[in-house]
């Protein structure tokens, strides 16, 4: 039988990890994050779901598989209140919300935050690249009581980071970080917590003490990096015992509705509904993911489309070998 390696992409560099928070209810929602795979335990519920408010983005990452895609959407307020009404009403504990797109670009973003914090949720956050943090914005997301948010950045000078993220600008990102950590401090308020991370792209490597100082100095709670993954390099057919964990804690939801079991589905080949149209926990409980969960315990995640060639599950093999 398989075995599972939570969180194994990920790697704190320095700070202090933004999910080590003193607060009973968070750290047991932690611990079934960590346990409820290990041990393939599924709870009644996810106990966490991505909501994919945009497809869009306005850079174009040189690593980014999304970079290539034409069109994509916004999501509508009713899916989102959709999700977290009934996320609310089963024990869901967080949202993340972003999936392939830039969160920034939807007008209702700090909406949709205030929203699953009024519903209750304990760990409500996404991740940005930081260009569209101006000071109005991250005004309205303190107010809306985001938990946590992740600027995704590569190096920690112009030349790296502007040659990797392709149409951002070093300086307005060095300073909308800055006013963010200013304003928290002004209206004396500890969220969101910041952490800075990069995907450790060839030219940042030997160079994470440098990443780590410059944005510790800035005064940022965690500095991280992702290992890397090569989006376009699918290694189809190839055999493992490894089983993916978030099959076991979260699920998905695209811009349009549609539900799939993890975040790194990126041509949604296992749709598994519509949420317009279906309830996430009969889906999350549902006879299909449950064959795809076995699958994976057994070593048969290779027989699973789109899990057969992810990205994710390539890396973590390359690092078992």
């Amino acid at each position: 039988m398989s075995k599972i390696n939570v969180n194994s992409n990920f790697h704190t560099l320095g700070g202090k990890s933004i999910l080590d928070k003193d607060d009973e209810k968070f750290r047991e929602y932690r611990r079934k994050w960590k346990e409820c795979p290990e041990n393939f335990q599924v709870p009644e519920f996810p106990l966490f779901i991505d909501i994919e408010s945009t497809s869009v983005c306005n850079l174009k990452c040189v690593f980014c598989y999304n970079r290539e895609r034409i069109g994509g959407g916004f999501i509508d307020e009713k899916i989102v209140h959709k999700i977290i009404d009934e996320g609310s009403k089963n024990g869901l504990c967080g949202v993340k919300f972003n999936f392939r797109g830039e969160p920034l670009l939807h007008p209702q973003i700090h909406e949709f935050v205030k929203y699953a914090k009024d519903k209750g949720l304990i760990d409500v956050y996404f991740n940005s690249h930081g260009l569209l943090l101006n000071e109005d914005m991250a005004r309205k997301l303190i107010e809306a009581g985001l938990d946590r948010i992740s600027i995704s950045f590569e190096g920690h000078n112009k030349e790296v980071y502007e040659a990797n993220r392709v149409g951002s600008n070093f300086e307005t990102v060095v300073s909308n970080v800055k006013n963010l950590i200013r304003l928290r401090k002004e209206l004396g308020v500890e969220h969101p917590k910041v952490r800075v991370q990069t995907v450790l792209i060839p030219s940042v490597v030997g160079h994470e003490q440098e990443y780590k100082d410059f944005w510790l100095d800035i005064g940022v709670d965690e500095v991280a990096y992702l290992d890397f993954k090569d989006m376009k390099d699918h290694h189809l057919g190839l055999e493992h015992d490894w089983a993916c964990p978030q099959l076991w804690q979260r699920m998905a939801v695209l811009w349009d509705g549609t539900l799939i079991p993890c975040n790194h589905d990126d041509e949604n080949e296992i749709k598994i509904g519509n949420v317009k149209d279906v309830s996430i926990k009969k889906q999350w409980n549902s006879e299909k993911l449950n064959k795809i969960r076995e699958l994976h315990k057994q070593g048969q995640s290779h027989r699973v489309p789109g899990c057969n060639g992810c990205y994710l599950r390539d890396s973590e093999i390359n690092k078992l070998k």
